[in-house]
């Protein structure tokens, strides 16, 4: 028998039971009533049988005393009543009582019913013996003359076999329904555990368990409904399976997106965001940040307003706008703002907002027109030079030898860094677009620093400035082009000795390091000059950028030294680093991959 639920059998067999308990009583009580009434006509026949008997036998001529003993004779010895009544209703003789006490009895049910047709039957109290009695009564002669034969039997003798009667019928009835409660507690039990197995079913089917399937055994209403809730779990299964694999593709999507998505409703609480969003905002991943209000995760005021106006959008186009956070690195946010609406096409419940960090697109517009606006006066102050000179020339300085010559070489110095300019431009672009090929072998940092040293020694004694170098005997050899290795090394050099002062010294050294498992040289070019605020180090190698431009100008700098030095190093898989404390000095280092074979046949 399959289990179920006390509870679920309980509930299936309750209204059997309101309905059968109440249909068993009745048929009880019907069934009681008609034993009740068989019983007392039984009795009756009887009692009239016996009056019948008593009439046909007891003379009409006796005398009031015979006639009293002779009522007391015919019932001796029974629990039956004899009383014979005249035709006037006054009582003749009683077994049990004085007839000349007792009321006249014409008024009797039985009485009259016995003067009307012959017979009468009753079941009453007694009014002279006051206990329950079955009246049966019989017409004996005709006219004046007829009397009234009557028995009474008492009510418990007729209720006996009543009782054992309704005894039995009570016996059947608890019978029954226990051989019908079986039958139905079986089926109930068996119902009860069909539908607690579709109700485990579907709790499963509600947590994501399609694994199961319902067993239709019957093609009753049940089994119906089990085939369609296997046929619901199939199509939920695939519809989830649908739904989760364009939730991954959603979700791969949002998470290599380079902008920051987020969804929110049109109170401004989060729906959605992605990693990329989380990491514009400066927020831990990791959270979950649904349900908190956008503001809570960036206090822009711009972003403010934008949220402010959403409650009261009716665009149906996307709109657009910048903003800039007020944080530390003054970031700038491009916004777009979509609204999302429901099938009926009502006002938005939901906005998707795309944040796209604009902030280097900033900074390149900004360096793009610092260095058009620097190579447009870099270019324009050694050509307004030639020019003037040549224009004086041409207006008759010529037939002066002196001046002319003297403005010859004033054009031949400006012509020399104009060559200079483009040619440090055109370096910088090749490197910067990878056009300068690097012709990488094993360089002897030794001979390369003593290059560099004999090419700036007179710079340096004309400037009062002294040059060492320490390099370690057990120093490797590295791996790069040695031409544009000794440019950087020229160039940091030649600026370290342009800004140290009369007595100084720059020093020019090298020790080999560890860069993760990469054995790398660095080299480093120190001074004691004047040093460089900490807030004109970020850009340094910018174009053009300059800490104090009329001394660079003064001492001849293009403005572009650093940033070649910085694509050269880079070129040679290094890195660059700066470091400078104002009117101390400064320390300029960077890294080169050291030599070895396998690293020189990976780069040929």
């Amino acid at each position: 028998m399959p289990r179920s639920t006390p509870r679920l059998v309980v509930y299936l067999l309750v209204p059997y039971l309101i309905t059968v308990l109440p249909l068993l009583g009745m048929g009880y009580l019907v069934m009681r009533h008609a034993v009740e009434s068989a019983a007392v006509e039984v009795a009756g026949a009887a009692g009239l049988q016996q009056a019948r008997s008593i009439a046909a036998h007891v003379p009409r001529d006796l005398s009031a005393a015979a006639l009293e003993a002779r009522c007391r004779d015919e019932v001796r010895g029974s629990a039956t009543r004899l009383t014979i009544i005249a035709a006037s209703g006054d009582v003749l003789c009683d077994s049990e009582a004085d007839p000349d006490r007792m009321v006249n009895h014409l008024d009797r049910p039985e009485v009259q019913a016995a003067l009307a047709t012959g017979v009468g039957v009753d079941r009453r109290k007694s009014a002279t013996v006051h206990h329950p009695l079955l009246y049966a009564a019989i017409r004996a002669g005709e006219g004046r003359n007829a009397r009234i034969v009557r028995v009474a039997i008492p009510a418990e003798f007729v209720a006996r076999p009543d009782r054992q009667l309704a005894t039995i019928a009570l016996l059947g009835v608890i019978g029954t329904l226990l051989l019908a409660f079986l039958p139905a507690l079986y089926a109930a039990n068996r119902i009860g555990g069909r539908l607690e197995r579709m109700v485990e079913f579907s709790r499963g089917v509600a947590t994501g368990d399609f694994s199961t399937k319902l067993a239709v055994t019957q093609r009753d209403l049940l089994g119906i409904l089990a085939a369609n809730l296997n046929h619901m779990s199939s199509r939920l299964q695939g519809s989830f399976l649908e739904l989760r694999a364009e939730g991954e593709k959603v979700g791969g999507i949002l998470r290599a997106m380079v902008e920051g998505v987020v969804v929110v409703s049109v109170t401004g609480q989060v729906v959605l965001i992605n990693q990329r969003a989380e990491a514009i905002f400066g927020l831990e991943s990791g959270p979950d940040y649904r349900g908190r209000h956008l503001l809570e995760m960036c206090r822009d005021p711009e972003l403010q307003q934008l949220l402010r106006s959403l409650p009261a959008w009716n665009k149906a186009e996307p709109a657009a706008c910048e903003i800039a956070l007020v944080d530390a690195d003054r970031r700038f946010l491009a916004v777009s703002v979509s609204p999302i609406r429901d099938a009926t096409s009502g006002p938005p419940t939901a906005f998707v907002m795309v944040f796209h960090d604009i902030t280097d697109l900033k900074k390149l517009e900004t360096m793009r027109r610092d260095f058009v606006a620097n190579v447009s006066h870099e270019l324009r102050t050694p050509l307004t030079a030639i020019r003037g000179y040549a224009e004086t020339l041409l207006a008759g300085a010529l037939e002066d030898r002196e001046r002319a010559r003297q403005f010859l070489s004033v054009i031949d110095r400006h012509s020399e860094r104009l060559s200079r300019l483009i040619d440090d431009l055109l370096t910088l672009s090749d490197l910067e677009l990878g056009k300068t090929a690097l012709k990488k072998e094993a360089v002897h940092l030794e001979t390369l620093v003593e290059e560099v040293v004999e090419v700036l020694r007179d710079k340096a004694r004309r400037g009062g400035v002294g040059l060492v170098t320490h390099l370690p005997p057990e120093l490797p050899l590295v791996l790069g082009d040695a031409d544009r290795l000794q440019q950087v090394l020229i160039n940091l050099t030649d600026n370290a000795i342009k800004y140290s002062a009369n007595g100084g010294t720059v020093r020019i050294s090298a020790d080999a390091v560890l860069d993760g498992p990469n054995p790398m040289v660095e080299l480093a070019v120190q001074d004691h000059g004047i040093g460089i605020p900490t807030s004109d180090l970020p850009r340094l190698t910018e174009r053009f950028y300059r800490v104090d431009k009329a001394r660079s100008r003064e001492l001849g700098g293009t403005g572009l030294g650093l940033a070649i030095v910085k694509h050269i190093v880079q070129a040679h898989g290094g890195k660059l680093e700066i470091r400078s404390t104002l009117n101390v000095g400064t320390v300029v280092k960077f890294s080169v991959p050291s030599w070895s074979r396998q690293s020189e046949a990976a780069s040929s």
